[in-house]
């Protein structure tokens, strides 16, 4: 067999095969693993960076991602039913294009979970300073960069120190606790965005919208590209189907959770656009860069006058993207457990204690807490959407070779998806440049030869020949 044909080798469905996953999640406690990695990074955090890139039109850049997650939701909703044992976009690239492909995506997607687990706890160390109006000295507080573009050494001790605290929770705790959790602090996000809402409509000045799209469309593109990072929390759902107890349940969790996060992106972002212009004399709004850009609801209220409510959102963010943190480090891992399972991976990724794989937590948990300790939340929020991009062409790619979904539905979903990767930073390219070979790597010299598809094909090589020997 030639080195091409052995990568592009693909698993099979595994539909009649026995799997002891506990089902013991409904469409409701999905939904709200969905939004709980969704709504909080994506509107706590995201709305300043974006507001950078697309100004007010920051509102079509969610609207335009919006779209073509729904087309990729599709293709992920039709790929639950096809690859049932599947987890995520890694098992359905996987059974539908081939081996390495999968990896890429697989490798790819969790880097992406641990950038994203980076930046939201450095959103949740800004939300925490804003509650309780503590500070700490510049070299405890991470990176920055001055007025005159000096970079300044420093250690985000408190974006490190969550991240330490949500692992310990996640090995020690089981993923029955965590989901219950999870549930509580979604519903507690969704009556703050709701506060910021009627709080920050009052104090609306469409002057702000006279400029609307003050970069152009290449603009609103680049702000779609990084509207794709809540969207990762989608994809989270998605590392829980095997838990899921019905296709049903699953199926509904991902319309309720793609439509309630896009109608919440664009109504948020208005108002956070509304309430303080996006660009000030041709320079860009203190409010929507640095480290204030990681904070931005609680501070734009603070700034139109609603210090209360924007101390109480604050507070309320603490918990609420909390929350994040715990369903991204669960997500993660468990892409691993998988790969581990089909022998990609040493077995030792796929033992569990209470649901949760022990070592891809805590690995996860050390790359995320050295992210968020030594990179600015800026440059965080660049790099980590190409591989989430990569694994959604695929899936599309993968879907329409099976025939899951209409091909024009197919195609639309991964041009754009590859239209919205063009628009990324060049530094996304120079790190996935980094990460991917490493993780090829890592294939090659040991998840080619370990791979279960290899062994049957090993196993099965001998009956072949004494099949064929007799028969001569």
């Amino acid at each position: 067999m030639s080195l091409m044909t052995t990568m592009m080798r693909r698993a099979p469905a595994n539909v009649d095969a026995v799997d002891n996953t506990p089902k013991h999640l409904g469409w409701v406690m999905l939904t709200a693993l969905g939004i709980g990695a969704t709504i909080g990074a994506g509107i706590f955090a995201m709305p300043g960076m974006i507001a950078r890139k697309a100004g007010p039109a920051g509102i079509l850049s969610f609207l335009l991602t919006g779209i073509i997650i729904m087309a990729v939701a599709v293709c992920y909703e039709k790929f639950s039913r096809a690859v049932p044992k599947g987890v995520s976009a890694y098992s359905y690239v996987y059974h539908s294009i081939g081996e390495l492909f999968a990896w890429v995506v697989a490798f790819g997607l969790f880097m992406e979970y641990s950038f994203g687990s980076s930046a939201v706890a450095i959103a949740w160390g800004e939300y925490l300073k804003r509650a309780t109006g503590f500070s700490l000295p510049q070299v405890l507080s991470g990176p920055s960069v001055d007025a005159a573009g000096v970079h300044h050494f420093g250690v985000n001790v408190v974006a490190m120190a969550v991240i330490a605290v949500v692992t310990v929770i996640l090995i020690f705790g089981g993923v029955s606790k965590s989901a219950k959790l999870n549930f509580f602090l979604v519903i507690l996000k969704m009556v703050l965005l709701v506060m910021f809402l009627i709080a920050g409509i009052k104090h609306i000045n469409p002057a702000n919208w006279a400029d609307f799209m003050p970069k152009g469309f290449n603009g609103v593109l680049q702000g779609a590209a990084l509207a794709v990072f809540p969207y990762v929390g989608f994809d989270a759902l998605y590392t829980f189907a095997r838990e899921s107890k019905s296709m049903r349940d699953t199926r509904l969790a991902t319309c309720w959770c793609v439509g309630l996060v896009v109608f919440l992106y664009v109504a948020v972002m208005a108002v956070a656009t509304g309430l303080a212009p996006c660009f000030i004399n041709g320079q860009e709004n203190s409010l929507f860069v640095g480290s204030e850009a990681a904070a931005p609801l609680a501070n734009l209220l603070a700034a139109a006058g609603e210090t209360w409510t924007g101390q109480f959102i604050a507070i309320g963010a603490v918990l609420g993207i909390f929350n994040v943190l715990l369903v991204l480090c669960m997500g993660g891992p468990r892409i691993f457990r998988n790969m581990a399972e089909d022998g990609l991976l040493p077995p030792i990724f796929a033992k569990t204690n209470k649901g949760n794989p022990t070592l891809g937590i805590l690995i996860n948990g050390i790359l995320v807490a050295i992210t968020a300790g030594f990179v600015p939340f800026g440059d965080i929020a660049d790099m980590m959407v190409l591989g989430t991009l990569v694994a959604f062409v695929f899936v599309c790619v993968g879907a329409l070779r099976l025939k899951l979904v209409n091909p024009a539905l197919a195609i639309f979903g991964a041009v754009g998806c590859a239209i919205l990767a063009s628009k990324l930073s060049p530094l996304v390219l120079t790190v996935y440049s980094i990460t991917c070979p490493i993780g090829l790597v890592i294939y090659f010299f040991y998840g080619i030869k370990h791979s279960n598809l290899a062994k049957e094909k090993a196993s099965s090589e001998p009956a072949l020949a004494a099949t064929a020997e007799k028969a001569s």
